[in-house]
């Protein structure tokens, strides 16, 4: 547990708006969705909030990336304030972070029995726990250069892309992820044939994290905060360009360079005007409810994948539904009550000044 001393506040409400998605936005969207399903605008809202099929690209498949392009800014945050400390002691940090997120992945993913052939190994903390590991050892390696970082960010998705590109054919059965999946991943693998967090993904995901360790670096080294600002924001519509013009597919579930670059250039714009509204222009109040979230992501994350809210909402208030709502109504209802379940669950550890991070 730990308590927050000076942060860059735009990077929490972002990380905790990219948290209420997932802690249940999501679900009162696909509630709503049903009562007003003629209507053009949710129907771009609920298609939003899914996953692509396969290959293409949506504001939901950008949740978790968003989430990685965080931690490594974050990461080059935590080294300045960390710069005194010995480096073994910043590679151990790193490292026993990244063990104890394998381990709460294998936790959230299901019954931890150790079976290779019922167990799913690979997960989401997991992903974020071994990139961060890596492009934090590499940081520190080249001295936190960014050049050097991009270097390296080019290397791996160019050795990625290639592998991708000469070994497979971008199909979930047949595509490069899979074979390596097969053949490096145990157990379980989330799409059948590939895992979104398997080995090559996390690969990609070390690019990710370190693109995000220069947009640190970023705001770090351009002291006027509006050039800052519009700085990160030409970037990500760099990367975004790049992502959109490469010849490659842009395919979530096998994390392809493409798509890499466009979550990046999108995180790298929603970072920029963020901080634009919240750091530089001083609108700090409207997003406090997210960054009650924000600052103990982690923790949400985990209470969300124990605990059903969704069931306790119905418990709590079902009946009291029934009496004077409809069904479609019930829906939304119970989907709002389970969201503010979920959110004051953040609220009480704010209030109690309890951080929990790693």
């Amino acid at each position: 547990m730990d308590t927050p001393s000076a942060r860059l506040t735009s990077l929490d409400a972002l990380r905790g708006m990219d948290m209420l998605i997932i802690l249940g936005i999501d679900a009162m969207v696909y509630s709503i969705y049903p009562l007003f399903s003629g209507n053009e605008l949710w129907q771009v809202a609920r298609a939003q909030l899914g996953h692509a099929p396969w290959d293409g690209l949506r504001l939901y498949d950008c949740v978790f990336p968003l989430f990685v392009f965080i931690a490594g800014m974050s990461m080059c945050f935590s080294q300045l304030r960390q710069q005194d400390a010995s480096p073994w002691k910043t590679w151990r940090k790193l490292w026993t972070r990244a063990l104890i997120l394998v381990f709460l992945g294998f936790f959230v993913n299901g019954n931890i029995s150790w079976d290779m052939q019922h167990m799913r190994f690979a997960s989401v903390l997991g992903l974020i726990g071994l990139s961060g590991a890596l492009a934090g050892s590499f940081t520190l390696l080249c001295g936190g250069r960014i050049w050097s970082s991009l270097l390296f960010v080019v290397l791996l998705l160019g050795g990625v892309g290639i592998s991708q590109y000469t070994g497979g054919d971008f199909t979930p059965g047949a595509c490069f992820n899979a074979k390596v999946d097969a053949l490096l991943c145990p157990g379980v693998l989330y799409g059948r044939s590939y895992d979104p967090e398997g080995p090559l993904c996390v690969i990609s995901a070390t690019a990710l994290c370190l693109l995000g360790y220069c947009g640190g670096r970023l705001f770090l080294n351009i002291a006027n905060p509006v050039l800052r600002a519009l700085t990160m924001l030409a970037a990500g519509s760099i990367s975004f360009a790049l992502g959109q013009l490469i010849p490659l597919p842009i395919i979530k579930g096998i994390w392809t360079p493409t798509f890499v670059l466009c979550s990046a250039g999108i995180s790298a714009m929603l970072m920029a005007v963020l901080h634009l509204l919240i750091d530089v222009a001083g609108l700090q109040k409207w997003c406090m409810p997210f960054r009650v979230v924000g600052l103990n992501a982690l923790a949400a994350y985990l209470v969300v994948h124990i605990v059903n809210f969704h069931a306790l909402a119905a418990r709590l208030l079902g009946g009291t539904w029934g009496l004077f709502l409809s069904q479609e109504w019930q829906r939304v209802a119970n989907a709002t009550v389970a969201l503010m379940l979920a959110w004051s669950f953040c609220w009480f550890l704010y209030r109690k000044r309890v951080f929990i991070k790693l």
